[in-house]
């Protein structure tokens, strides 16, 4: 029968024409998403149940993958008819005796019925193939929005198994596919959760700084005191209230930030909550960090007093344009406070 009219004839005309130049898989590919054009509501897998497989019967060596590709409509669906050069049990490679290749290559007015038989062996094993081959290929076996089983699988490795977990934050985990096997580790090092936060927010200029320097306040039961307790040199004697340290604390660095950008990475914007996310996910350990926001210098705006200024005290503004750093520095503690 007919193929339906219209603006999507067009590419099924060009797709028959053009079908020897693609491999097996692409053109099965490309046949589905040319039936999505009429039925746009169904999924892979329905598509894939319209299309129909035969082999070439021809005896001559073939130059491509698939012979034709014929598209009809049948009981008011348009499907498609495959006929592909190998694996099949007639033609060149045809493990059967040479007469059944012969016979499967006549027409009479009833058809052959030797080829119409031996198209039903040929439609079953064709149909194995596409899914085998995506099988052990995640590009090919990849849905929009990771919603396959495969990626459901991967973002286990990372305790994130099933979608209510991965919805109850703002970070968007699909973005972190490429990083699951290294974020399945037990051990995240400094340039881990760096290359983490380059990509998952796309900006190369991130960097961490590690061994910050912190003042740690010392708790009341474990302060000095003389002839009571904590008194012992060189083992729990510290003098004071507070003591210095370097190893519990790290400092992220954002620079060549623009004025937008800049906005998005503060408190009050779209890109803080999920920074302050991904941080706390990826560390190991419980360290303290801040983040440090470096506009660029163009970017700097002059601070005026009126309904127009653009600039936001403490974060956007400083004294001075022309001598004004750009530099924000934001503790790790402040989306915690924002959010109460």
């Amino acid at each position: 029968m007919d193929t339906p009219h219209g603006s999507a004839a067009a590419s099924l005309s060009a797709l028959t024409q053009g079908i020897r130049e693609y491999s097996l898989f692409q053109a099965v590919l490309l046949v589905i998403d040319r039936l999505r054009e009429f039925c746009p509501f169904l999924n892979d897998e329905e598509l894939y149940e319209r299309l129909e497989f035969q082999a070439n019967p021809s005896l001559a060596f073939p130059a491509s993958d698939i012979d034709r590709v014929e598209f009809f409509e049948e009981h008011g669906q348009v499907r498609a008819r495959l006929c592909l050069n190998l694996i099949g049990l007639v033609g060149t490679g045809s493990p059967l005796p040479a007469f059944y290749g012969e016979q499967a290559l006549g027409e009479d007015g009833n058809g052959n019925p030797t080829r119409q038989f031996l198209d039903l062996f040929h439609h079953r094993l064709h149909r194995l193939m596409l899914p085998i081959w995506r099988k052990y290929r995640y590009c090919a076996s990849f849905l929009s929005g990771a919603d396959d089983p495969f990626s459901e699988q991967l973002f286990a490795l990372i305790g994130l198994g099933g979608e209510e977990i991965r919805k109850s934050t703002q970070l968007n985990w699909n973005r972190l596919l490429p990083y699951l096997g290294l974020l399945s580790l037990r051990v995240h090092s400094a340039a881990l959760i760096e290359a983490v936060l380059r990509y998952y927010f796309k900006h190369a200029e991130m960097n961490i700084e590690q061994c910050v320097e912190r003042c740690v306040d010392i708790p009341d039961e474990q302060r000095n005191r003389l002839g009571s307790s904590n008194s012992l040199l060189s083992a729990d004697l510290v003098l004071g209230e507070q003591v210095r340290d370097r190893s519990g604390k790290f400092r992220i660095h954002i620079h060549e930030l623009d004025w937008q950008r800049f906005h998005e990475f503060l408190p009050i914007g779209v890109g803080y909550q999920p920074l302050c996310s991904l941080v706390r996910f990826t560390l190991r350990a419980p360290l303290e960090y801040d983040i440090r926001l470096v506009l660029r210098q163009r970017e700097i705006r002059e601070l005026r007093i009126g309904e127009g200024n653009t600039c936001r005290l403490g974060w956007t503004s400083w004294m001075g344009q022309e001598h004004a750093d750009g530099v924000v520095t934001l503790g790790s503690k402040i989306h915690l406070e924002w959010m109460t």
